[in-house]
């Protein structure tokens, strides 16, 4: 892929991740005045606001999604590094190395816990609360790895033009 390819591909992303963090906000603009969720106000709350929380999640889900499996190849690539046969574990060491991510682990843990919850079942309610209030907890944390990812992409030249919304 050439630079105007990688940039346009990094675009693309960029602005589909913006979209996600936006609808994200909005989902928590109308959830707010229930957070952090309880067992408790969890069961009382109506299907808008169930429906805000569920939006939420997708998002989420989506964000992580594709700055994992979109974003993160199209830096290395920009950094002429090798993505192909590249294990995901290995892309997500290389990005804590360059300080796009905290930390690998912590990474995993959020796609493990919005995985666990997109399940809803009576009998994992406790859990299903917990891990609402951490993926919300974690809003900022994509909003931090797109910064994160546009200051290293113009250190190598690649000033990325998109529609980044305010929040």
């Amino acid at each position: 892929m050439n630079n105007k390819d990688l940039k346009d591909a990094l675009t693309e992303a960029f602005d589909t991740g913006y979209i996600h963090l936006k609808r994200m906000n909005f989902a928590l603009s109308k959830v707010k005045k229930f957070l952090p969720i309880t067992s408790d106000n969890y069961l009382s709350l109506d299907d808008d606001t169930i429906g805000f929380l569920d939006q939420y999640i997708f998002r989420f889900s989506k964000a992580q999604d594709l700055i994992g499996s979109r974003i993160f190849p199209l830096i290395l690539q920009v950094l002429a590094e090798p993505v192909e046969d590249k294990a995901f574990i290995d892309i997500l060491n290389r990005m804590e190395k360059l300080n796009i991510i905290d930390s690998t682990q912590n990474w995993i843990e959020l796609r493990k816990i919005r995985n666990e919850i997109t399940h809803e079942y009576p009998s994992n309610l406790k859990e299903r609360v917990e891990g609402i209030n951490i993926l919300v907890e974690n809003f900022t944390v994509f909003q931090q790895i797109l910064a994160r990812c546009s200051r290293l992409l113009e250190q190598y030249g690649l000033k990325i033009d998109c529609s980044n919304p305010n929040f």
